[in-house]
């Protein structure tokens, strides 16, 4: 318990040093007033409304966030590290008028005393002077004119959003368009992921489509279909064959009042390009259920992925172009951390059990809560297990049950620019990782600021 009080210190010590209202002054001058401090506020809000009302085409916004994490989430040790990092994006969109828009969306992400995510040596660290600049999004965005339909082409992201964004979730080359026909809304696209030598027989491209239908107010169904064709070896499919994986994926949505019921179904056919080695399928069930009231909700998450028992090891979902698999439940370690910057991303229920064969069985409950004071909580558990710790494809597991993590985090919003909070986990490890394996924790101190 005092290894965990130490490290939630450090990250909140930081918190605390960052936040504006209560830095240190330098020696000889007064302390600023609260009153000082509104009015500094309330013109750094001025001037953000002013540049978002300019009469310029172009508009600029995106975030600035600086966390201090303390973790140690290695079940075999009781090591932990600590670290501040920070990242800043911008988007700069231009509508150069109704049916034509430009967008560039960039960030530079910085470890303190670390180079980081970026190329040059120097990116976080002493004289940090190195180029770090990165392009998430650069695209174009057509609208046809009297129309609802619009096309946008370039560096984008998609994803899996309706599926806890399994398969893919990233930013990629290509085009993609929605529109409405009737009661249902159309999207789609092609996407190519690597083009290599522009021989097509080593590429590897990435086709979507989805019919989403509104039969009434209350109740919405989708259709999606979907192929990573892998014509490469560079085993983005998570195996080192080229292979065509197709993906036929329902879901549906029912609101009643403050209560929503939703739910899904993905299933993977994989079929090798050379020969049959790699051929599988599976498939993944999603069941949520939510009750809203003024200012929170809650929310009732179980998955289901059943265990690979092929003799090849194809029938599973495999590690590909995601990393935010199970993002909506507000966990850090064994769902996604959707904060994340750097260090670790979480999702240790699908990288260790769902990805390697295990399968996958999991319970959570979320939500989130508005409090007076412009103050807010957002907290979830999660109960995990392998769907069989001795499957065909794998090595025999210690035992079936991951794990039990507990979730929170407590922030304030200040002038509906920036707000501070203190957030944490702590996994309690189950046997599937030893007899006796030490629990983990991540806390992390946050300031965020949008504009």
């Amino acid at each position: 318990m005092s290894r965990l009080l130490k490290s939630i210190g450090a990250p909140l010590a930081i918190a605390v040093a960052t936040t504006p209202a209560w830095a240190a002054e330098p020696v000889g001058s007064a302390s600023p007033s609260v009153d000082d401090l509104k009015t500094e506020i309330n013109q750094l809000t001025a001037e953000v409304e002013k540049l978002k009302q300019s009469d310029s085409p172009f508009s600029v916004g995106g975030y600035y966030r600086l966390q201090a994490t303390s973790q140690s989430l290695d079940e075999t040790n009781d090591n932990s590290s600590s670290f501040v990092d920070q990242r800043l994006r911008a988007k700069i969109t231009g509508d150069l008028n109704d049916n034509v828009s430009l967008v560039w969306f960039g960030e530079f992400d910085s470890p303190w005393g670390e180079t980081g995510s970026c190329q040059g040596d120097n990116c976080g660290k002493l004289s940090a002077d190195g180029v770090g600049v990165e392009t998430k999004n650069a695209y174009a965005e057509l609208k046809v004119p009297n129309s609802d339909w619009k096309v946008r082409a370039g560096i984008q992201g998609y994803g899996f959003g309706k599926y806890e964004s399994f398969v893919t979730n990233d930013d990629m080359n290509g085009i993609s368009f929605a529109g409405n026909v009737g009661m249902a809304t159309l999207s789609g696209g092609w996407f190519k992921w690597e083009e290599n030598d522009r021989d097509s027989a080593d590429d590897v491209d990435f086709y979507m489509l989805n019919a989403e239908l509104h039969p009434s107010e209350v109740f919405h169904y989708g259709l999606t279909g979907a192929q990573i064709s892998n014509k490469s070896q560079v085993a983005l499919n998570g195996t080192a064959a080229r292979t065509d994986d197709n993906y036929v994926g329902v879901y549906a949505d029912f609101t009643a009042q403050s209560l929503a019921y939703s739910g899904s179904v993905l299933y993977k056919k994989s079929s090798g390009v050379d020969s049959s080695a790699t051929d599988g399928d599976t498939y993944m069930l999603n069941l949520y259920a939510k009750k809203h009231w003024d200012g929170g909700n809650i929310k009732v998450h179980g998955i289901y992925i059943p265990a690979d028992d092929s003799s090849n090891g194809a029938d599973r979902f495999a590690a590909n172009q995601s990393g935010w698999e199970l993002n909506s439940d507000n966990l850090q370690i064994f769902g996604t951390d959707v904060y994340y910057n750097n260090g670790s991303q979480g999702a240790r229920s699908v990288k260790d059990a769902a990805y390697q064969g295990y399968g996958l069985m999991g319970l959570m409950v979320s939500g989130d809560q508005e409090l007076s004071n412009d103050y807010y909580l957002k907290y979830g558990t999660g109960y995990f297990r392998v769907a069989d710790d001795a499957p065909d494809s794998a090595a025999q597991a210690n035992g079936s049950t991951l794990g039990t993590e507990v979730a929170a985090q407590l922030g304030k919003k200040f002038a509906g620019v920036y707000d501070i909070s203190l957030r944490g986990s702590y996994g309690f490890m189950g046997d599937f990782y030893g007899d006796d394996p030490e629990d983990t924790y991540k806390v992390v101190a946050m300031v965020n600021i949008s504009y």
